[in-house]
C-alpha cells in the first residue's frame, strides 16, 4: 500500500465528522481508553487515570484530553513542528503502550479523537505565565532536558581531561599506549568515580535532594557507570578498551603468562563483545548515551532513599525525554 501525507485540517476534520472504523483491534483498544469517559459508567475508576490516546498512565487533561506525558509531549512537538506524517498501512494501526512510536499518523489521528486541539498548543505560551510549569519548565529546572543531561556529560568529560593533562583519550597514538595493570585499573576508577560526582552535582535535580538520598545513590550503581563511560570512550576503537588515564585494555593478552594481565583482558573481552559492540550496532548516540546515565543513575530502587517517589519522578521525566528525543531522531531521519 502507499504511503498517504497528511496535513493538520484533513486529519482534524477526517477524525470529527468520518465513521470510518478502524480495525476491530484498534477500536477495542481505543474503546477501552475512553470507556471511563461515558457519563453512566458507575465505574469508581477515575477516567483522568488513563491515557485517552495510549492507555499508559495519564498525569492529566493536557490540550483537552487525558493523556499521558509521551503522548502529550508528541502533540506538542507535531503541532509546533507542523510535521506532516503518512501510514504505511491503512490507517487503523493500533496505538497503545507499546506500539504508540510504531505510526505517527495513526497516533496523531487519535489526539485529535480524544478531544486534543491544535490551538491549545499554540496558545500555550500566552498562557504559561498564569498555570503551574510544564514538563518543559520542570526540565529546564531541574536539568532532566536531554540539552541539558548531554552538556553535564561534556562537563564531566572537560573535568576529566583537567584531572589527567596527558589524557588526549580520543586523539593519542594508540600504540604509544601501554597496557593497564592492576594498580592502572584501580587509579582510572578512582578518578571516575570522582568525575562521576562531579557530573551529579551539575545536575540541579540531584543538588535539591537530601544529602542521605545524594549518597545512595552515588553509591547504588558506580559500577554500571564506570562500565558505561568506558565503553563510550572505547566505541572507535577495535577489539580494545581506553582507560580514563589513556591506559589500554586488549581481548587479547599481551603477556599471557601473567596471570592478572590475563583476567584483565578477559574481562575486557566481556565488556567489549557485550557492551561495546552492542553500542556500535545501534549507533547509541552520546544524547543517548547521557539519558542511559541518568536511568540508570535515577534508581528509585537504591538502597538507603528517603524518597524513592521523588527519584521514581525524575527517572519517569528522563525517560519520556530520551523516548520524544528517539522519536524525533526516527521521525527526522525519514
Amino acid at each position: 500500500m502507499s504511503n498517504t501525507g497528511i496535513e493538520y485540517s484533513e486529519l482534524n476534520d477526517r477524525t470529527k465528522g468520518s465513521h470510518d472504523s478502524p480495525s476491530h483491534t484498534s477500536d477495542t483498544a481505543y474503546e477501552s481508553c475512553l470507556s471511563p469517559l461515558q457519563p453512566n459508567d458507575s465505574s469508581s475508576f477515575n477516567a483522568i487515570n488513563v491515557c485517552a490516546i495510549c492507555c499508559d498512565r495519564a498525569t492529566g487533561k493536557h490540550y483537552g484530553a487525558a493523556s499521558c506525558d509521551g503522548c502529550k509531549g508528541f502533540f506538542r512537538r507535531s503541532v509546533r513542528k507542523n510535521h506532516t506524517y503518512s501510514c504505511r498501512f491503512s490507517r487503523n494501526c493500533v496505538v497503545d503502550k507499546d506500539k504508540r512510536n510504531q505510526c505517527r499518523y495513526c497516533r496523531l489521528k487519535k489526539c485529535f479523537k480524544a478531544g486534543m486541539k491544535k490551538e491549545a498548543v499554540q496558545n500555550e505560551r500566552d498562557r504559561i505565565s498564569c498555570r503551574k510549569p510544564s514538563t518543559d519548565d520542570k526540565n529546564t529546572i531541574n536539568g532532566l532536558s536531554v540539552k541539558f543531561l548531554l552538556r553535564a556529560e561534556n562537563f564531566s568529560r572537560h573535568f576529566g581531561a583537567a584531572l589527567d593533562e596527558t589524557n588526549d583519550a580520543e586523539e593519542a597514538d594508540l600504540s604509544s599506549k601501554r597496557f593497564a595493570s592492576i594498580n592502572d585499573v584501580c587509579d582510572s576508577m578512582k578518578q571516575q568515580l570522582l568525575i562521576l560526582v562531579e557530573w551529579a552535582k551539575s545536575i540541579p535535580a540531584f543538588a535539591e535532594l537530601q544529602l542521605d538520598d545524594q549518597v545512595a545513590l552515588l553509591r547504588a550503581h558506580a559500577g554500571e557507570h564506570l562500565l558505561l563511560g568506558l565503553s563510550r570512550r572505547s566505541m572507535h576503537l577495535q577489539d580494545m578498551l581506553l582507560l580514563g588515564n589513556n591506559c589500554i585494555i586488549t581481548k587479547q593478552c599481551p603477556d599471557a603468562n601473567m596471570s592478572p594481565n590475563l583476567d584483565i583482558s578477559r574481562i575486557g573481552a566481556r565488556i567489549i563483545d557485550e557492551l561495546v559492540s552492542a553500542m556500535k550496532e545501534i549507533q547509541i548516540d552520546d544524547s543517548e548515551l547521557a539519558c542511559i546515565k541518568a536511568l540508570v543513575f535515577f534508581d528509585p530502587s537504591a538502597k538507603g532513599l528517603n524518597e524513592p517517589a521523588k527519584i521514581k519522578s525524575l527517572r519517569h521525566q528522563v525517560l519520556n525525554n530520551l523516548e520524544d528525543y528517539i522519536s524525533d531522531k526516527l521521525y527526522d531521519s525519514r
